[in-house]
């Protein structure tokens, strides 16, 4: 029994006698990070961004692009802003009346719709991510209509 207690106090002292000689080189990698993140902050632009979001509604069992829609994407997609867009988010939906099969169609056609539009504009391919969601159950007319959508998330980017 006093050969363990020996051998325990033994390889405490040790890791004890480690961990204090490994504190001595600590000084030294707070010099190195300070350096190095000056000579960064002298190279770097940065970036400052801000989402925004808005929806595209579509009728009932259609994946048409209305006038309203239309004007509504060109409200929010001004051609200033087009340069800026770092990414665009596609969260395609509906509301689960009628058939599932139809439904989930529906959900990739209008986002399909609205990435066809995002193109003419002149947004990239790499720029765009979908997001399909499952048709889901409105409990009112007000609720379903909205549940009929392709949201639009983007992020702006400009320098500071």
């Amino acid at each position: 029994m006093l050969w363990i207690s020996l051998m325990l106090v033994g390889t405490g002292l040790l890791l004890v006698w480690f961990w204090k000689k490994s504190t001595k080189n600590i000084n030294i990698v707070p010099f190195v990070r300070k350096s190095f993140t000056q000579d960064l902050e002298k190279n770097t632009t940065v970036m400052e961004s801000s989402s925004l979001e808005f929806a595209i509604l579509f009728g009932a069992g259609t994946s048409e692009l209305e006038k309203q829609s239309l004007d509504r994407l060109r409200k929010n997609l001004d051609p200033s802003l087009l340069s800026q867009i770092g990414y665009i988010t596609l969260i395609g939906s509906a509301d689960a009346s009628g058939h599932l099969t139809t439904n989930r169609r529906l959900v990739k056609e209008r986002i399909s719709v609205v990435e066809r539009y995002l193109f003419l504009l002149g947004i990239p391919k790499e720029k765009i991510r979908k997001i399909f969601l499952e048709p889901s159950f409105g409990r009112s007319p007000e609720e379903r209509r909205l549940l009929r959508s392709v949201r639009i998330q983007y992020k702006i980017e400009t320098l500071k």
